[in-house]
Formats: structure tokens, sequence, C-alpha cells
């Protein structure tokens, strides 16, 4: 690799070359798929939230309507979107476990950013933040079929977005929640990665990390994308068989040529050092304003998670205690929430697996750690929101999907989960 293809060290010729490369490869056909795997999805969306709205009453309690008279868009305004509306309109709180204050300087501060920006212009938060999500959700889809297209054919990126599309908790891509601009960024540095742009795979990296705390897991990806272009390999090969003293040279013959691959990728591991900028910004911003950088970890306590190393050893105990199993499961004696996180995660987890042993070990290690990061506190609570930044088990399932029963199989599970979540959300029931 040249240091020509990192555009820190060029002078913009090759970043335009490359750009122009990018709009080369964006071809009518594939603006089509998208838009219309988009359109389709969302339309539907709405109109279940249309319909069950109009003929289901919504639950009595103190909730809010954002918008009472458009019952489609205030169907998309609920638990976590009032969250960002109170931290747009008036910042970023600590929060106190002691008094039951729940800090809001857990939601990182990007979404917020531009949600504000874009109320500048319609003159409404509430419409802001859905014009986000769904400008964001078709940016995330361009890129995974972008993504997905150069890793394998037209037909498997269609598959791709369209499964991530028509994910049983898809309803909080199109919500006023943080979802949808994340995937974006993850997708982003995917396929900036891939394609070897450096510059532009540092700043989607970044900008995710000012997303999701887990947004910081891209500076592996980055890393680990260029080291494998460079082909970095974790064992030398022909080991079976081998004397000792083929084997001592086959292993230092191994150390110099990784050596080589690493200083090689140099651009790649330059990029991946920006991705954490993301995070020391909003570090360094609560602690100017708190005087707490890592506020964003202390304030879990006032949501009542935990985050000591020995938490994810109490997942059994709470899995169980949350389910709430009583003596006829079959009258609806369940916790139904805990249910779908549960089968959430245990779904998705063979396909992490299955993406650490068959794809690139960038791929492998950013769902082995996205999947891990939650679970970590002990808890599966929202899983069946949180696996949709699980983009490689998408990529799996939409290669697996070449098979018509497996593609069924798919959209049979996701289809009709997906009207169920629309429903509940909308119905200010808590799915996630």
């Amino acid at each position: 690799m040249r240091s020509s293809d990192f555009s820190l060290a060029d002078d913009g010729g090759g970043r335009r070359t490359r750009l122009a490369g990018i709009l080369r490869a964006i071809d009518l056909r594939a603006i089509a798929v998208v838009l219309a795997i988009f359109l389709t999805t969302r339309l539907l969306l709405l109109l279940v939230i249309f319909l069950s709205s109009a003929a289901i009453p919504m639950p009595t309690g103190t909730f809010g309507y954002a918008i009472p008279d458009n019952i489609i868009l205030d169907g998309l305004i609920r638990h976590d979107s009032w969250w960002y509306v109170g931290i747009i309109e008036h910042g970023y709180t600590m929060g106190d476990a002691q008094t039951g204050a729940q800090g809001t300087v857990t939601f990182f501060p990007l979404y917020p950013l531009l949600v504000k920006g874009v109320a500048a212009l319609t003159g409404s938060i509430f419409l802001a933040g859905v014009v986000v999500s769904q400008v964001a959700f078709l940016a995330a889809l361009g890129f995974l079929y972008g993504l997905a297209r150069r890793e394998f054919d037209d037909e498997t990126a269609a598959r791709a977005i369209f499964y991530l599309a028509a994910a049983p908790s898809t309803i909080f891509c199109t919500a006023m929640y943080t979802e949808s601009l994340f995937i974006a960024l993850v997708c982003a540095t995917f396929y900036f990665s891939g394609r070897r742009m450096w510059e532009w795979a540092a700043a989607a990296g970044a900008l995710a990390a000012a997303t999701r705390n887990t947004g910081v897991l891209l500076a592996a990806v980055i890393a680990l994308e260029g080291l494998s272009q460079q082909g970095l390999r974790l064992r030398p090969e022909r080991m079976i068989g081998a004397t000792t003293t083929d084997t001592v040279r086959l292993w230092r013959d191994y150390v110099g040529r990784q050596m080589r691959v690493v200083l090689a990728s140099w651009p790649s591991l330059l990029a991946a050092c920006y991705v954490p900028i993301g995070l020391v910004a909003y570090m360094a911003f609560l602690s100017l304003t708190f005087g707490d950088p890592l506020g964003f970890i202390h304030a879990q306590a006032s949501w009542g998670r935990s985050t000591g190393a020995g938490s994810i050893l109490n997942i059994l105990t709470n899995i169980k205690t949350n389910l709430s199993l009583g003596d006829n499961i079959w009258v609806g004696q369940i916790n139904t929430l805990t249910l779908l996180n549960l089968l959430a995660t245990l779904g998705f987890a063979p396909l992490v697996l299955m993406a650490v042993i068959k794809l690139r070990p960038a791929y492998g290690i950013y769902a082995a750690l996205t999947f891990y990061a939650p679970l970590s506190t002990g808890s599966i609570g929202s899983m069946a929101r949180y696996v949709l930044m699980l983009i490689p088990c998408f990529l799996l399932l939409a290669v697996w999907g070449r098979r018509s029963w497996v593609d069924r199989l798919v959209l049979g599970v996701f289809l009709p989960l997906t009207t169920y979540f629309a429903i509940m959300f909308s119905h200010w029931y808590f799915v996630g």
C-alpha cells in the first residue's frame, strides 16, 4: 500500500479518484433497489401504526403525546424519544441513583445535536427527530447494499438490506431513536474500510463513537481490515508434521512477514487511532460540565444497570427472575418482553459465532464484542433492539438466504414480529 492511499499524506488527487470511483459504482439499479426496500418497509410500518392506533385504544396513564393530531408521526415518538427531547431542550443531567432521578448523560450527543440542528429548520423537534432517523436509515441501507454487493453479489445485497429493514425491532430505526444513525455509521465504516478509504472510515468511526459507547469498537474494525488486506495471518502455514527445526524456521519467517504487514498497514492503523476522538470529545464535555469524564458509565446506576466485572455471571439468575414464570405459561403467565429478548439473544448467538468463524476478523470481532457488550451488564434487556447493530449477522443471513427455505424461514419469523413490535411500540408498551 502506498502512503498516498491515506489522504492525510496526499495532495487530494488520490481522494478525488477514489470518490469518483464510488460515484461510478452507484448505479441506477442499486438506487432503485435501496429506495424500493426503504419505502416499502417504512410505508408498511406506518400503515401498521395508523391502523392499530385508529382501532386499538391507547393504554391509560400519564403518557405524553407529541403530535396528537397525527397518530402516525405521534406513534414514532415514544419512550427514549422523550429523553432526547429533554436533552435538546434542557441539556444533560447526571441523575441520582439514591433519589431515582435517571441521568441523561448515558445518551451520547451526536443524535440530539443533529436533531437540534434540523429542528431549527423544521420548527419541530419531533418532526426533526423522525426526519433524521429516516435519512440515516436510508443511508444505512445504501452503505449496507454497497458493502454486501462488493463482498458477494447484487441478490445477496438486496436480501441483506431487506432483512435489516424487516427485522422485528426495525421500528426503532424509524422512530425518534439513535439506532438508524449508529447503524449507518457502522455500515459506512465497514464500506470505506473495504475500499481502503481510511480517512472516510476514520470519520465514520469517530462519529459512531459519539453516537453510542460501542462505536469505539470500530477502531478494531478499521485496524483489522487494513491488516487483513495486507495479508495478516494468525499463525504460520503448514505447521502440522513439521520438525522442530522447520517449526523454528516457519515461526521466524512468519514473525518477519507479519512485522512487514503491520508496517505496511500504517494508514489503517493511523485511521483507527482517530475513532476514539468521538468518545474522548464527549468525555471532555462531561469533565468540564459535571467534573466526571466517565459520567456516562457512572450514571448507569441511576438506570438500575450494573457495570461491574462480575455482572455477566448474574445473567442466568436475572433471566429466570425477569421471566416471571407462573404455574401455567399457556395462559400468559410469563414476561413476554423478557421472552422476546431471550429469543433474540439465543437466535443471534449462533450467528455471531458463525461470523467469527466464517467472516474476516474485522467482522467477527465486531459482532462478538457488540453482542457481548450489553450482556456484560448481566441483563438481556433490550437485546431485541441491540441485535440490529450486528451487521455481519445480517450479511450471513443474506448469504444463507440464497436457499429458498432459509429465506422463507427468515421472513416468516421476521415479518409477524415486525408488526407486533410496531403495534406495541406505538401503543406505549416498552419493547426495548
